[in-house]
């Protein structure tokens, strides 16, 4: 079986066991004595907002000041994500000197995965929208809680390292908060997919055309969006320093990025870690183990306090 169709079919049982375990490796009333969360905070405001999703959890180390913020995006195809689902990462992150902001986006419809889930939804570029919402609240609200704003860093997991890599490269979603990609001191996507033509192309050889469709188009609309909507199409101009994060499930992905970041002459800015022995699966919940080391989390704390210095 080619590798992608693995990382396909990975990422199909990665969901079902989110789907069907909604609180999996997460407690929302789970609490570490030296780290403060701050909860259900609303980043936007208005006759458009979504009083479910457009929230964040903001999790602040206590004993000392934190090294740099992270704005946290969270995984589930851009169709099942849930900040609470990411707090055992926050937390663990603050364990380790960093604060953490696990934002909610709105959602694309996710029948193609569950009949359960909702026939219509968010399409693209409704989440990037979010995250730049919540980014500026971020930035504009930084230092109410202690936080240094000339140190906000974004980041992700699957669909949010994808969100996070092109918020770091794309800078109209920032510009219309009055905001550029110079405010992000660096980004750290991670097991994300970055050429998302190439992503439709995986989808449709492992699951079929009807899934693919479902999938990739119904969140970005149609085929002409996807160059749009990809990362890749960003690098020629990028100036954030990006550490990229991959398994063995998705290193076919990060090699497709990599191999377009050498092409635009930006080898020296993003960089590259993959973990082979890895799966979609165990990454993310190494991730949020603070009682293990974690060689992708020590990566992701160092990349920070260098100032996003791989």
């Amino acid at each position: 079986m080619q590798r992608w169709h693995v990382f396909a079919l990975s990422v199909a049982v990665f969901l079902t066991f989110h789907i069907q375990n909604p609180n999996a490796r997460a407690c929302a009333g789970d609490t570490i004595p030296d780290i403060a969360e701050h909860t259900d905070i609303a980043y936007h405001s208005g006759p458009d907002a979504d009083p479910d999703r457009h929230r964040l959890n903001l999790v602040i180390p206590q004993e000392k000041v934190p090294v740099a913020t992270l704005l946290w995006v969270p995984g589930g195809a851009w169709a099942f994500g849930s900040r609470e689902r990411e707090m055992p990462v926050a937390r663990a992150l603050a364990r380790d000197g960093i604060a953490v902001a696990v934002v909610d986006h709105r959602m694309s419809a996710g029948r193609w995965m569950s009949e359960d889930a909702p026939a219509t939804g968010a399409v693209h570029p409704d989440h990037i929208n979010d995250v730049a919402r919540a980014f500026a609240w971020l930035h504009a609200h930084a230092e109410e809680y202690g936080l240094n704003k000339a140190r906000l860093y974004v980041g992700g997991f699957s669909a949010g390292g994808h969100l996070s890599a092109l918020l770091a490269l794309d800078e109209q979603y920032l510009t219309a908060h009055g905001l550029s990609t110079d405010h992000i001191a660096g980004a750290l996507p991670v097991g994300g997919a970055y050429d998302l033509e190439h992503y439709y192309g995986a989808i449709r050889d492992a699951f079929g055309q009807e899934n693919a469709d479902g999938h990739v188009l119904g969140t970005f609309g149609d085929r002409a969006s996807l160059p749009g909507a990809s990362p890749t199409t960003y690098l020629v101009g990028a100036a954030t320093p990006m550490l990229v994060i991959a398994e063995g499930e998705t290193a076919i992905y990060a090699g497709v990025f990599e191999a377009a970041v050498k092409n635009a002459g930006k080898a020296d800015l993003i960089r590259f870690i993959t973990y082979e022995q890895e799966t979609h699966r165990s990454l993310f919940e190494q991730l949020g183990d603070a009682g293990t080391p974690s060689q992708a989390r020590g990566a992701m704390v160092g990349f920070m306090t260098a100032g996003g210095h791989p």
